[in-house]
Parts: structure tokens; C-alpha cells; sequence
């Protein structure tokens, strides 16, 4: 189990709360928990599925060209 604090930043555009809510959006299809934040998304789960999570989220937020910032944080400590 690990858990994830990621934010993605699209760069130069007007419309980036579009692209990231998008990008969000792709995560529904991982067996992951998401907890979105005002500053940031974890994303907790089996060390594997967080990883596609992550990649799919980049990718996401890539496609059509986009340019992005993508900040992760990592850790196996459970929660408590």
C-alpha cells in the first residue's frame, strides 16, 4: 500500500481547471482511493495500480499537446 500527493499544472493555459478536472476523471477507472484537495490529489492503493493511476494521470493532462507540471510525493507509510 502506498500513497500519493500529486498535482498536476498545466502550463499556459487559460482553461486548465478544464484539463485537470479531465485528467481527475481517468483516475474513476484505477482500484485506487482519491481524495482531492484545494492544493493537491492522493491517491492511495496497491503500489502498482497508484503507479498507472499516476501515468494515466499525466498522460491525460499531455494529451492534445498540453503542457504540464506533474509534483508527486510518495510514501509506504499507512495512514495512522
Amino acid at each position: 500500500m502506498i500513497t500519493c500527493q500529486v498535482s498536476l499544472f498545466p502550463l499556459g493555459r487559460e482553461d486548465y481547471e478544464r484539463i485537470v478536472l479531465r485528467a481527475l476523471d481517468c483516475l474513476k477507472s484505477f482500484n485506487v482511493e482519491v481524495e482531492v484537495t484545494p492544493l493537491s490529489t492522493l491517491i492511495r492503493g496497491d503500489e502498482e495500480e497508484v503507479w498507472k493511476a499516476v501515468r494515466a494521470l499525466y498522460e491525460e493532462g499531455v494529451r492534445e499537446g498540453e503542457k504540464v507540471v506533474l509534483t508527486l510525493t510518495l510514501t509506504n507509510r499507512i495512514k495512522g
